[in-house]
């Protein structure tokens, strides 16, 4: 056996199905191990580093396991650390394994050299090199237990050639996994009894209480006690962006997305009346606050999270829990049972008055829908989505034109990961290849891969990936012929002075056929649902070129623009993230 071999038996150990990888000379002994065991795990190449971290990306978030991407040493370790750091400040799981020059030719101006460890360090929950090939067991059963325990996060192990080279014996004790890989399975914790106490009573004073659900409600899997606790005690609730199918969104009283990237002044107003705001797994940045203005400085706010560096870091809070989210509402469900009775009329006004507004809100949204124009209005193709797909449909978003569509015009139907989007650093050239993570890990699936003609650019390689490995996936890219946020900006705050943003048309139809993948364009609103179901109906990876408005003539919901616009300039301040 060569250190290769343990490699690949450690991933196996782990119950790994699925890498995403690039080759290179420095990786060929761990691809020959790879070789040997595919009935055990399928090695995906892909066609650039980073859209292969991104394919683990995709995979991880709805997976719920972590998502593995290998990559050769020098410049396949430098394409990767957009994906790494992207999975690491979203808190996604993720091992990042790549291969090193043989320590030998280390500081001997070798050939892709770089130092790997100092690399990662900044984009990285935990990053090692393995330097005796007798410890790769025990640094993958650490790489998984950092990866999944406490915040989850993304972890790096360097390979060096020699080490994967070299061999060596275990045992089968010795090359056994941890005892469960999935996302914060390990460890999970809950909440003292005075926390849960203390939260009861804040339950019991408060006449307008709403939950705040953020991405940590997804990678605890805490939908179901979620779930109970909104129906069963009347208790509204907003998300996050990254929270968005915390809860199913057509209850009466799931108001959906806050904040100024696909918030709406309906969501603003509601939580800003709150009286009580139960935070769950966000970490309250400007963008979910606007700002911090969007809670009350008068409310009271329970903040719990399974880390404590967030908590009250961004507003101050009465009540600090670090907790699974899962775990505490477990323990809060079942105290809350006994004050049932004393809760049950308390809510009501506050509760109707919230389904009023979030009736506004869908008035609102279905005039837009309404309106006509010469190319596609997105809002209305976003709304033929919410109509044509069902509840088991994957939207995977870039920044831009997708992430305030698909966080304010589509209702998810099911509570669960159905919405994927990079919202760390906002990464263009995401949900193509983060799309194709997302297929592998669902097959059964609907899975619609949402990007900008600026993201389309940097990532349409792998085009070529999703044609060979038949995953019928929707691509669709929205035309503006710009980097149409960016253009926005300067549209709103730089005195329509428009540089470095326009780029010249091309056909990305005929470059999707190029790729073997059958496209159409849509150009106008009344061929949106045709489209869509032409899609729908194939069985193979589809491409939609959709030709939409120019944002010089319309604003995006994101909500700090919806109001500058309606003001001079000289009133307008841009957001600072």
């Amino acid at each position: 056996m060569r250190g290769s071999d343990a490699v690949v038996e450690m991933l196996i150990a782990h119950k790994v199905k699925h890498v995403f990888g690039v080759p290179g000379d420095t990786s060929m002994n761990v691809h020959d191990s790879f070789a040997g065991r595919t009935a055990e795990v399928q090695h995906i190449l892909t066609r650039d580093e980073r859209n292969a971290g991104y394919m683990a990306d995709g995979y991880a978030r709805v997976a719920r396991k972590p998502g593995v991407v290998e990559t050769p040493s020098g410049g396949g370790a430098l394409y990767v650390i957009p994906a790494v750091s992207e999975a690491n400040n979203s808190c996604i799981p993720m091992i990042c394994l790549s291969s090193d020059l043989t320590m030998s030719s280390e500081q001997t101006n070798a050939l892709t050299d770089v130092d790997q460890e100092m690399l990662f360090k900044s984009v990285t929950k935990w990053n090692t090199k393995i330097r005796l090939a007798s410890k790769i067991p025990q640094l993958f059963r650490k790489a998984f237990r950092m990866a999944t325990g406490g915040v989850p996060g993304a972890v790096h192990l360097a390979l060096p050639e020699n080490i994967l080279e070299h061999p060596v014996e275990f045992s089968a004790e010795e090359l056994r996994g941890v005892a469960s890989t999935s996302a914060q399975a390990p460890f999970r914790y809950g909440p003292t009894s005075q926390d849960i106490d203390r939260v009861v009573d804040l339950f019991r004073q408060s006449s307008r209480p709403i939950i705040l659900a953020g991405g940590g409600v997804h990678l605890s899997d805490a939908y179901e006690q979620l779930e109970q606790f909104r129906a069963g005690f009347h208790v509204p609730v907003v998300t996050t962006v990254n929270g968005k199918g915390s809860v199913q969104e057509l209850a009466d009283n799931a108001v959906g997305v806050i904040g100024s990237n696909g918030g709406s002044e309906e969501g603003l107003t509601i939580i800003q009346r709150a009286d009580l705001v139960l935070v769950l797994g966000s970490k309250l940045n400007n963008v979910t606050t606007m700002g911090k203005v969007a809670i009350n400085k008068d409310a009271k706010v329970i903040q719990v999270d399974i880390g404590e560096a967030g908590i009250g870091l961004n507003i101050p809070v009465e009540v600090a829990i670090v907790s699974d989210v899962n775990e505490f509402l477990c323990n809060l469900n079942r105290e809350m049972l006994a004050a049932k009775g004393r809760l049950a009329d308390q809510y009501d006004t506050w509760n109707s008055w919230v389904r009023n507004k979030i009736i506004e809100k869908r008035k609102r949204i279905e005039q837009e829908m309404s309106t006509d124009s010469g190319l596609v209005l997105p809002c209305r193709f976003f709304g033929a989505l919410e109509r044509l797909t069902d509840d088991n449909t994957v939207f995977v978003g870039d920044a831009g034109t997708p992430t305030p569509y698909l966080s304010s015009y589509v209702r998810l139907k099911r509570a669960g990961r159905w919405n994927v989007l990079p919202r760390a650093h906002g990464s263009l050239g995401y949900a193509l290849p983060a799309a194709i993570g997302v297929k592998v890990a669902k097959p059964d699936a609907t899975v619609f891969s949402l990007m900008g003609d600026a993201s389309l650019g940097m990532a349409l390689g792998d085009l070529e990936t999703a044609k060979r490995l038949g995953l019928p996936i929707i691509f669709v890219n929205f035309e503006n012929n710009c980097y149409g946020w960016i253009k926005t900006i300067q549209r709103l705050y730089f005195d329509e002075k428009y540089f470095a943003v326009d780029f010249c048309p091309i056909d990305s139809v005929a470059v999707a056929k190029g790729f073997g993948i059958d496209a159409i364009n849509i150009s106008d609103n009344a061929h949106i649902e045709e489209g869509i179901k032409w899609a729908l109906s194939q069985e193979k990876p589809t491409f939609l070129n959709v030709a939409i408005e120019r944002p010089t003539g319309f604003v995006p919901p994101v909500l700090k623009w919806e109001r500058d616009v309606k003001v001079p300039p000289s009133g307008r301040k841009k957001l600072t993230y």
